[in-house]
Formats: C-alpha cells, sequence, structure tokens
C-alpha cells in the first residue's frame, strides 16, 4: 500500500511539472484580444494581407484567447512584417534561372493590453522553400511562410515559449 502512494505522489509530481494546457493569458485578465492591421516594413507588397487573415483563423483555433473587434480587446496583438526575401538555393538555366529557392520572413510581434503595457514581445523568423521542377513557385512559398508565421506566432503567445 505505501509503495502504491509513493508511486502515485511520484507520477503526480511528475505530471506537474511546470507543463500548463492553454496561454495562461486569461488567468492574467486576457481573454479577449484585438488584432491590429499587420504591418509590412518590406519592398515584397501583400504579405501582410494574408498573414492578417492566416492570423485570424489560426488564434482561436491555436489559442484559448477570442477575438475582438479593434479597440475592445483585453490587448492588442501588433506584428510587423520586418523582413522578406527570396534566396535561390539551387540555380538553374537560362530559361529557369531558379530550380531550388526559399522565401524567408521575419515578423515583429507585440501583446499590448489596454493599459499600453507591452505584455509580450518576440521576433518571429521562418522560411518556406519551393522547386521549380515540381511546378512550385513563389506564390506556394509565400503561401506556406504566412500560414507557418501565423502558426508561430499562436505559439509565441503561450506563456515560457
Amino acid at each position: 500500500m505505501r509503495r502504491a502512494l509513493v508511486a502515485g505522489a511520484a507520477l503526480a509530481w511528475l505530471a506537474s511539472c511546470g507543463y500548463q494546457f492553454g496561454t495562461g493569458w486569461p488567468e492574467r485578465g486576457v481573454r479577449t484580444v484585438s488584432l491590429a492591421v499587420v504591418g509590412n516594413e518590406t519592398y515584397r507588397q501583400r504579405l501582410e494581407v494574408a498573414l492578417s487573415a492566416a492570423l485570424a483563423r489560426e488564434l482561436p483555433i491555436s489559442t484559448d484567447l477570442r477575438l475582438a473587434a479593434p479597440g475592445r480587446g483585453d490587448a492588442t496583438l501588433e506584428v510587423v512584417l520586418t523582413d522578406a526575401g527570396e534566396r535561390t538555393l539551387v540555380p538553374g538555366s537560362r530559361q529557369d534561372p531558379t530550380r531550388e529557392g526559399a522565401l524567408e520572413g521575419t515578423v515583429r510581434m507585440r501583446l499590448v493590453a489596454a493599459s499600453g503595457a507591452v505584455l509580450l514581445a518576440r521576433t518571429v523568423v521562418d522560411r518556406a522553400e519551393f522547386r521549380s521542377p515540381i511546378g512550385e513557385g513563389l506564390e506556394q512559398a509565400s503561401d506556406e511562410l504566412v500560414g507557418d508565421l501565423a502558426r508561430k506566432i499562436a505559439l509565441a503567445l503561450e506563456t515560457g515559449f
């Protein structure tokens, strides 16, 4: 009996090694979040529009935060695309100069309380590759990059990330 009790206590202790479910923000008074218009400081146009849409889809799915109308949330998520660039990984021929390439992007994100206090600030980086011989191009890489950045931003909202 004593062994079972000690084993149960040990399992309970191991199971509670600092892990938590959800973002932890509701316990800190942040249950709703407004999504500010995503900014773009790069020359690559329209990525910010796709990233805004991807964030609006991803946040309710991946976090315990609810989206609120602008200015009505307990906090506001500010996201700015700070870098986006194409890189050739495998050069091709004159007709197809890039056989394999990558689109890389960097965003700066901040979660700002209604009081103006910055609750969280992170930089998120991702890269999406494409291969022209199998019909992939910058459009597919852009879609993948935007989706990955949205998922990483939602993950960054997890406390302790």
